[in-house]
């Protein structure tokens, strides 16, 4: 059975979670680029690359130990959750030792020999890149108790960590503005201490609440092989991920320089602002979608699947819409110096990411069977693809939005592919995916994009901002209800309206 009501506490948690984070963020962005300057927030973005790059290990991890946490609650078998925790944090140690000892070899002489950074600022830089391996071993190590704070569905917790973490930035954002010394080296040293903190609370609150987290070191040779069977194969996907995003970042500096990676960061973190509107949902659903198939509740589970895909899909489309219209006025808006490419960036980025949305409850679903290997060896293949891609059309002298106009194909491919393959695992017709799935998406895309396109034709600056951004809204909202959404979810929005006497 769907719990509708926890599935709602939580989106609506993460949601108040989500609107002060993304106001924190936004403000913070501004005041760090324009403090740092462009060249250092295009060194500190670079820098912090190599680290993601280094540490996608985690989030194979991370995935693991939330599948298996899940999974094993939705059978109602806490010892095994508690297997899984402590299995977890025993490989997310060893992770921790294995990236130190990459990142101050491999990736140490990467830093200083093959990326295009100002010689002046090679000192900072390699403080900075200190500081982030530091700052991703802490979240490493956190992880495992972050994931049974999300797999417990304590959104609450969950929120209100973050809303502390978003509140230190800005008092770091105040710090960097009065501090007299290196401000990147400061900034990222302030970071790291963040880090610890809140780490320190979620291992604090787990051990305290949850007795599965109590760790116990112990070698459970099935529970290992399973967790780290689950996670080698994710792990495919997370080097394609990571080549798809921080390794075209590299391949950016290598053949443009910080300064379009200073774009590249603002477009990202638009982005980022705009995505968590569906990660947040997402987040909510991912446990009842591990649950209902561990369960062994297909029904309920293809229920849960076709609402997250086209609410996740409309959520980031909704506020996606007005942003791709508007996009140069509200970078200058928000920026008082908006890289050269951020605004094209900008779009081709948040396009990428609605393909990603819709596609995103297929993989969890994916993940959910267990069955991955097969999955990720061509999906992590075709993903992989962005990396000799790009390089070639910047090689070419191709522009360099060539290679996100490749990467939205790709994301495409990868798309058809997740429906093509894993329908069958849950006994879900692609002819009923396609009515209840892409029929709708695709028609309120194609409707109101066209609409708001003439429109805006006729408009220009704050005036098309502020006519476009109402117009897109009730335009999705109309189109939502009318062809996007079933009876039932029909009666359900009369039902809220009614008892709100909206």
């Amino acid at each position: 059975m769907i719990d509708n009501k926890q599935i709602a506490k939580n989106t609506l948690l993460l949601y108040l979670r989500m609107f002060l984070l993304m106001g924190i963020s936004l403000y913070t962005s501004r005041i760090v680029l324009e403090t740092l300057g462009v060249e250092d927030f295009g060194v500190y973005n670079i820098v912090g690359s190599i680290i993601v790059l280094f540490s996608f290990i985690n989030n194979a991890l991370t995935a693991a130990t939330r599948r298996f946490i899940n999974f094993n609650l939705g059978k109602n078998n806490p010892q095994e959750s508690a297997k899984a925790f402590s299995a977890s944090l025993t490989i997310h140690f060893i992770i921790c030792i294995i990236l130190i000892i990459i990142s101050e070899s491999i990736g140490l002489w990467f830093l200083n020999t093959q990326l295009n950074i100002p010689e002046n600022r090679m000192y900072a830089a390699n403080w900075v890149y200190q500081f982030s391996i530091l700052s991703a071993c802490i979240g490493i190590i956190g992880a495992p108790y972050e994931s049974t704070i999300v797999a417990y569905e304590k959104m609450s917790v969950y929120s209100y960590l973050s809303i502390i973490e978003g509140v230190f930035k800005l008092i770091i954002v105040y710090m960097l503005v009065i501090c007299t010394t290196d401000k990147l080296i400061f900034y990222s040293a302030l970071i790291f201490i963040v880090g610890i903190l809140i780490s320190s609370a979620k291992w604090i609150y787990c051990s305290r609440n949850f007795p599965i987290c109590r760790y116990q070191f112990m070698v459970d040779k099935p529970m290992l092989k399973a967790i780290a069977s689950f996670s080698g194969w994710s792990l495919f996907g997370q080097i394609a991920y990571i080549g798809s995003t921080s390794g075209l970042n590299m391949i950016i500096n290598i053949f443009c320089g910080v300064l379009l990676n200073a774009a590249t960061g603002i477009a990202q973190q638009v982005n980022s602002a705009i995505y968590n509107f569906v990660s947040n949902f997402q987040t909510a659903f991912n446990p009842q979608l591990i649950q209902t198939y561990s369960s062994g509740n297909l029904e309920v589970h293809r229920v849960l699947l076709s609402r997250a895909s086209r609410i996740s899909y409309y959520l980031l489309y909704i506020i996606s819409l007005p942003v791709l219209i508007n996009t140069s006025y509200i970078l200058h808006l928000w920026l008082k110096e908006v890289p050269d490419h951020s605004v094209t960036f900008t779009q081709l980025i948040i396009t990428f990411s609605l393909i990603e949305a819709l596609g995103a409850p297929l993989w969890m679903s994916m993940q959910a069977t267990g069955k991955i290997k097969t999955y990720q060896i061509i999906v992590s293949s075709i993903n992989a693809l962005n990396i000799p891609i790009a390089f070639v059309c910047l090689y070419q002298g191709l522009a360099v939005e060539s290679i996100f106009y490749a990467k939205i194909l790709i994301g495409l491919f990868m798309y058809i592919f997740r429906v093509l393959y894993i329908l069958p695992l849950i006994n879900f017709s692609y002819m009923d995916y396609f009515k209840k799935v892409v029929y709708p998406t695709v028609a309120i895309t194609l409707f109101t994009i066209c609409i708001l396109l003439i429109v805006s034709t006729y408009l220009d600056g704050g005036e098309k901002l502020l006519i476009t951004t109402p117009l897109s809204i009730i335009l999705c909202a109309g189109s939502i209800y009318y062809i996007g959404i079933n009876k039932q979810e029909k009666q359900t929005i009369l039902q809220i309206i009614k008892k709100w006497n909206l």
